[in-house]
C-alpha cells in the first residue's frame, strides 16, 4: 500500500514539474448542457480515480492524459467544466454545451 502512495506521489510531482496540473475527469453528473462564455482554458493531465474495484493500483509511472479545461460561464452565472483533448477555443468565445459533455462553437 505504502508503495503505491510513493509511486502516485512521484507521477504527480513529474506531471506537476512539466507545468501541468493534475485533476481527476468531470463526473457526468456534475455536466449540465447550455450556452456560455469561455472564462479561462489550462493544460491539465487527467487521472483517472483508483477504484478498488478495479485493483486499486495504478500502473507504473501514470502520468495522465494531457488535456484543456475549460471554464464555461452560463447566463444563469453557473459555471461549467470540460475537459477537451484539443485547444480549439480561446478566452472569449461563445460555446454549447451538449448533453454529451462536448464543446461546440456557438
Amino acid at each position: 500500500m505504502r508503495t503505491i502512495a510513493i509511486a502516485l506521489a512521484l507521477a504527480t510531482s513529474s506531471a506537476l514539474a512539466a507545468g501541468d496540473k493534475v485533476v481527476t475527469p468531470i463526473p457526468a453528473k456534475q455536466m449540465k448542457p447550455g450556452y456560455g462564455v469561455v472564462e479561462s482554458i489550462t493544460a491539465v493531465r487527467v487521472v483517472p480515480p483508483r477504484s478498488a474495484a478495479a485493483g486499486g493500483s495504478a500502473a507504473s509511472g501514470e502520468r495522465g492524459r494531457p488535456m484543456y479545461r475549460v471554464v464555461v460561464r452560463l447566463p444563469d452565472g453557473s459555471v461549467q467544466l470540460r475537459d477537451l483533448d484539443k485547444r480549439e477555443f480561446k478566452v472569449g468565445d461563445n460555446v454549447l454545451l451538449t448533453n454529451a459533455g462536448d464543446v461546440v462553437p456557438d
